[in-house]
């Protein structure tokens, strides 16, 4: 049923409306992120088996989605957002 559909009764689709905008207005995040804080970060998700630090390649690998990244701020940047994508 989509979320306008016009037989539910009105509390529902009140509901549905609230719920479609909410999950729209959500924001990640991101630019708010320097280099020292993303460091951190990548710590806290190596230290939770999130990501993997692969040293002979100089990259760090998001275990979850199996992307690789080069850099501390573009990881955590990816993190936040399929955090976002897959809390749905």
């Amino acid at each position: 049923m989509s979320t306008m559909d016009p037989t539910l009764p009105d509390h529902e689709r009140f509901e549905r409306r609230q719920l479609a905008q909410d999950r729209d207005n959500r924001h990640v995040k991101t630019a708010d992120v320097d280099e020292s804080q993303a460091r951190a970060i990548v710590q806290d998700l190596i230290s939770a088996d999130i990501v993997v630090a692969v040293p002979e390649d100089q990259c760090l690998i998001h275990w979850p989605s199996g992307e690789r990244f080069d850099s501390d701020t573009a990881l955590v940047h990816f993190h936040r957002g399929w955090e976002a994508a897959t809390s749905e």
